[in-house]
């Protein structure tokens, strides 16, 4: 089974990193980590808004973002018809984050539409039948048990706890 990184390892992936020179170990050896469309999105918006703002180096990031989700270094898990559906699902049973001890950052709107990624990542994670590695445990957990609850037939969503050497 493969793992899916989400937004929290992809974002702090950059060149020359402990996280980048973890991809190519990977891929070395045939075992490409995936991500999520809805991680690049994510990823994506966070670079592009700062790069918006005229700030070179942000700039570049978004480009070098950019080649390293098209260059085969990593996989990419699509949004595919059934992730879609399940996550529709999942958003109507869960249509506000989990209530943790901890504060989701950005606004509200942010928190909200952040809470929709991580509900289509772990659409798209389970739907290819990937583990999610994250630092964000405990809003993968509860959309875990939520997806077991929807479909207790079929194996349940993988977590793993993200660790610098995933």
């Amino acid at each position: 089974m493969s793992v899916a990184w989400d937004t929290t390892l992809l974002s702090q992936v950059r060149p020359g990193s402990p996280l980048e020179r973890e991809l190519w170990e990977h891929a070395r050896a045939d075992d490409h980590v995936a991500v999520t469309a809805p991680t690049i999105m994510e990823v994506t918006r966070g670079l592009a808004a700062r790069a918006a703002r005229g700030e070179v180096r942000w700039q570049r990031a978004l480009g070098w973002f950019g080649s390293l989700t098209t260059s085969g270094l990593v996989e990419v898990l699509p949004l595919d018809r059934q992730a879609a559906a399940l996550a529709g699902h999942l958003r109507a049973l869960h249509p506000l984050p989990p209530a943790t001890g901890r504060r989701r950052e950005g606004s509200r709107p942010d928190q909200r539409a952040g809470w929709v990624l991580d509900i289509q990542i772990a659409a798209c994670a389970w739907r290819h039948g990937a583990t999610v590695v994250t630092d964000n445990v405990r809003d993968f957990e509860a959309l875990r048990d939520a997806i077991a609850a929807l479909l207790p037939n079929w194996s349940p969503l993988a977590i793993r706890p993200a660790t610098r050497a995933t």
